[in-house]
């Protein structure tokens, strides 16, 4: 495998296959492959640009209902593009995209969720209970209840607003290999955290690795400036990059997440000083520029500006 940034989705070689392209991009997607998902994020100091991740074997791209799937012999991608009408519940389009989610794992042969990334329309409007996240997350819990996945068994999650009003995209990574879920010492589980973030709680672990026995793929979830379950620095970028980079280095003691050979996806709410902060990434965690991606997006909890996720081949 091989995970990568690019300005375009042609294979590094001709042995490679792509089993997902993750785009950003300010204006509409145009390209036609199966394996490309658009996420309504515009990269911040760039143009449009790709995530793709590579394998050098063949990947078959199917659907099953509304769920697309690309699938290898060590991974399944299953992508779920929820359009959301002014009336919808987003509660209820939640569970269902999870339900199917689940029902679309069973017909390949991959059973265990290793990373979700969640990309929400206006993540954080209304207000208390109403709030658009919380509701996504009812929904979410509900599903991993009614399939009967325990909190401990989440796996790797990201949630991400987008500039989108409405709407939700949910892009899953599955596995038949073992699986080494991850959480940070300094900070209470996401499925433990206390009722005022919502009436069920998050459900995802910080960090999970699949272990395939030709590599080790790290993921780490989306981290913020969270301190055991409460933000810290509000509405402070500088403060909250440092917050997150400390957690990114605790977990780091019990999963391999980011280094050099990472690729890095920066989510901010407001436009900063990406070269500021590229520079700290460069010194702390030994990257390059060209495996950083800023994007503009919209973190879960209004007080917080900036958030991390990103993946590692060992």
């Amino acid at each position: 495998m091989q995970v990568s940034l690019s300005d375009s989705i042609s294979p590094p070689s001709t042995d490679q296959h792509l089993l997902v392209a993750f785009r950003f991009g300010a204006d509409p997607n145009t390209a036609s492959h199966p394996a490309v998902v658009d996420i309504a994020l515009e990269p911040l100091g760039s143009g449009e640009i790709y995530e793709c991740w590579w394998v050098a074997e063949p990947v078959r791209y199917r659907r099953n209902g509304n769920t697309r799937i690309a699938e290898c012999s060590d991974y399944a991608v299953l992508v779920q593009e929820i359009d959301e009408g002014p009336g919808d519940d987003l509660t209820s389009l939640t569970q269902d995209a999870y339900r199917e989610t689940f029902e679309s794992l069973r017909s390949t042969n991959h059973s265990r969720m290793a990373k979700v990334w969640n990309y929400l329309g206006a993540i954080n409007a209304g207000d208390g209970d109403d709030e658009r996240y919380r509701k996504f997350s009812v929904g979410r819990a509900s599903a991993f209840s009614e399939y009967a996945l325990p909190d401990d068994a989440a796996p790797a999650g990201t949630g991400i607003g987008t500039r989108l009003q409405r709407g939700l995209t949910i892009v899953t990574l599955a596995s038949r290999h073992p699986l080494l879920l991850a959480e940070n010492p300094r900070q209470i589980s996401a499925f433990q955290y206390p009722r005022q973030y919502g009436p069920s709680s998050p459900k995802f672990a910080r960090g999970a690795a699949v272990l395939t026995g030709k590599h080790a793929l790290h993921l780490l979830s989306g981290t913020a400036s969270i301190v055991g379950h409460e933000s810290l620095h509000p509405f402070d970028v500088e403060a909250q990059l440092e917050e997150t980079l400390r957690n990114i280095a605790a977990l780091g003691d019990s999963l391999s997440v980011l280094d050099g050979d990472s690729v890095h996806r920066v989510y901010m709410r407001e436009s900063g000083d990406t070269d500021a902060i590229a520079t700290e990434l460069q010194e702390r965690l030994a990257v390059r520029r060209d495996q950083i991606v800023f994007l503009r997006g919209d973190i879960c909890r209004r007080e917080l500006l900036i958030e991390i996720d990103g993946v590692r081949l060992q």
